[in-house]
């Protein structure tokens, strides 16, 4: 990968649904010198999640769009991968998440980070037994 000025250290490429209005502005607060974030947008053109069958289409359009958000953010030679939205990562539990992340480090070359590996990972370390769990999702 190239280096820039800015981000010299490491370029994460974001990738977020097009609705999303807080990845983006949450990932620029946290950026610390020599790194910088590139957002992609997954788009997405219904965002109803009113029931279970809206929600499996908006699981269809993110596996539509989302190999053409990685081609974007790639043209900026970033160096990983943040996946930045929940539902497609907790998707099908564990084996989901699983196939999920192979089939975009497949396709990208590139690491992927999800939140649903971050939060296994911090439960395992913590040792947490129990969880509670507040979701925008049905």
């Amino acid at each position: 990968m190239s280096k820039d000025a800015l981000g010299w250290r490491k370029k994460f490429g974001v990738l977020a649904p097009s609705t999303n209005t807080i990845v983006q502005p949450d990932f620029h607060s946290m950026e610390v010198p020599g790194v910088t974030s590139h957002m992609a947008r997954i788009h997405i053109l219904d965002q109803d999640l009113s029931n279970d069958q809206a929600m499996l289409r908006l699981l269809d359009q993110i596996r539509d769009e989302i190999l053409r958000a990685i081609d974007r953010v790639k043209t900026a030679e970033v160096d990983y991968l943040v996946m930045g939205m929940s539902a497609e990562t907790f998707w099908g539990g564990l084996e989901g998440s699983k196939a999920f992340v192979k089939r975009i480090e497949d396709y990208s070359g590139l690491k992927l980070a999800t939140g649903s590996r971050s939060c296994m990972t911090a439960l395992d370390h913590f040792k947490v037994k129990n969880v509670g769990v507040i979701t925008p999702y049905q």
